[in-house]
């Protein structure tokens, strides 16, 4: 299914949505409810009122969550969120396990997104109980941020507010991370709250600026204020923009998603394939596929993606490493140079050292991520590869000339030998598309084994900044290869900053 691209087809599902809740769905269950209470009426007892807000999740809120692409019918798999309907978690304020009416993660790492907290259909806005002049002009967000202070709205509201509270601070305390938006609504009005950690978290202001507030119009022929407002609500709930992430653009599209002002980072990348291609006999050998892509982020810390869309394959034959390096290279700076024209600027992409010593720009963006889609697959895989300044994430020759354990035989004569005999074909397992002899190929024993240590909590911070989870290995290219030198790899100079990992080769030194 595809995502819903603009606010202007947001709107219609929405329109269409409501349209369809209040002349279908609502209908037919006000009509059964009625049959089978044996109530023609229609008034249900409290009880069964409370029902219709089931109701209401199930045929107008669902509705309203997909328009805004968080799709509750689709895999996460397959590229879209984590959208968990009855979502447990462990309450600060009860000791005991609540459940979120839906919770909205990360996909890979379930970080908190959005919490959505549903009411039954004929539940109000909150309001004083006393009528005053002196808060004549009080907006809903001024009055909602009065009873979050402690000012008394009724039981019903200050419930709410409590609990929308206790959500916020339980998923904060079990995850290390505020949710980026937190809503309430019953489908007829819709509170936003922009910044939870501002209106939940002891340390916030509660500001009325971050609390948005849609009402449905008074007038029944008119359309309400979340329709009226279509392209604000999008912006706010909309999937992506709630991730801080963009989906993959054209440098052609670059401009209308970004303010060249408002760019303070640029760095070049690859999008991966890792293929293990089958031929006659059974034969299984390592097909790479790369294509340039540029990373471009925002001074708010959201990260963009351009790509050229053009592909070339890493080559089998040693002689024309240096072309396709050359080639991918030129196609990078070309994209650069593209995105540069859109955007009337002048950017240099920074390098991998400066990237990982930026912790927030870094945990927003790992240097070698997996890309899922559907399904996985035991013959193929993607990942983004940031490169930084360099264009590849091989170097064209090792930084440290003349080592020794690139070839197998010479490390078994000194006693450094990894594995019990050479690799000499291009292999998917272990997966190392050189082999030895090759400049691009390792064969130190010590070096395998620490680029295949795991990264686990105890020695997580001994690593440095790393792409890999706990458990996974130390090496950030792992995933794709497993015996490349060190030397000749574009994460080098990250790599041998963490106080766990020594080569055996040390760079010469200026003036030696």
């Amino acid at each position: 299914m595809s995502r819903v691209p603009n606010a202007t087809e947001f709107s219609h599902k929405l329109y269409r949505a409501r349209e369809d809740y209040e002349s279908i769905y609502r209908q037919q269950v006000e009509e059964v409810r009625a049959q089978y209470t044996n109530n023609p009426s229609g008034e249900a007892p409290p009880e069964i009122d409370e029902s219709l807000e089931a109701h209401l999740r199930h045929y107008f809120i669902n509705a309203f969550l997909n328009a805004l692409n968080w799709r509750l019918e689709v895999s996460p798999n397959d590229g879209l969120p984590n959208l968990i309907p009855e979502s447990p978690v462990a309450s600060l304020s009860r000791g005991s396990v609540r459940f979120l009416d839906y919770l909205g993660a990360e996909g890979e790492n379930y970080r908190p997104l959005l919490i959505v907290e549903t009411k039954r259909p004929n539940s109000s806005l909150p309001k004083r109980k006393k009528a005053s002049v002196k808060y004549a002009k009080e907006t809903i967000s001024e009055l909602i941020c009065a009873g979050l202070g402690g000012e008394d709205l009724g039981a019903e509201w200050n419930e709410w507010l409590a609990t929308l509270r206790d959500y916020a601070r339980s998923v904060h305390a079990q995850s290390g991370h505020t949710p980026r938006r937190v809503i309430v609504t019953n489908g007829r009005w819709l509170i936003i709250f922009a910044d939870p950690a501002d209106s939940f978290l002891d340390s916030g202001t509660r500001s009325p600026k971050n609390i948005f507030v849609y009402q449905e119009s008074v007038d029944r022929a008119r359309v309400g204020e979340m329709e009226e407002r279509a392209e604000e609500l999008f912006d706010l709930l909309e999937h992506q923009r709630v991730l801080n992430k963009t989906p993959p653009l054209v440098a052609g599209q670059i401009a209308f998603h970004a303010h060249p002002e408002l760019i303070n980072r640029v760095l070049h990348g690859l999008h991966l394939k890792y293929i293990e291609q089958e031929g006659l006999y059974l034969v299984v050998s390592p097909v790479i596929q790369v294509s340039p892509v540029l990373f471009l982020r925002s001074q708010f810390g959201a990260w963009m993606r351009v790509e050229s869309r053009w592909t070339d394959d890493i080559p089998h034959a040693p002689e024309q490493l240096q072309e396709h390096l050359e080639r991918v290279r030129a196609a990078a700076l070309r994209l650069l140079e593209d995105v540069n024209r859109w955007l009337g600027t002048e950017h240099t992409p920074a390098s991998l050292e400066n990237h990982y010593a930026d912790v927030d720009g870094f945990e927003a963006l790992k240097g070698v991520t997996e890309m899922r889609h559907g399904v996985p697959s035991n013959r193929s895989q993607e990942f983004l590869v940031i490169t930084g300044a360099n264009t590849h994430y091989l170097l064209r020759e090792p930084t440290v000339p003349g080592c020794p354990y690139h070839d197998w035989v010479q490390s078994r004569s000194a006693g450094y030998e990894t594995g019990n005999v050479a690799i000499l074909k291009r292999s998917t397992a272990p997966r190392s598309f050189f082999i030895s002899g090759e400049l691009h190929h390792c064969t130190h024993r010590d070096v395998a084994a620490a680029k295949a240590s795991p990264i686990m909590p105890d020695n997580r911070r001994r690593c440095g900044p790393r792409s890999g989870k706990d458990l996974q290995a130390f090496c950030e290219i792992w995933g794709f290869e497993e015996h490349l030198c060190c030397r000749v790899c574009a994460f080098q100079d990250v790599c041998t900053k963490a106080r766990v990992f020594t080569l055996p080769c040390r760079l010469p030194i200026e003036g030696d």
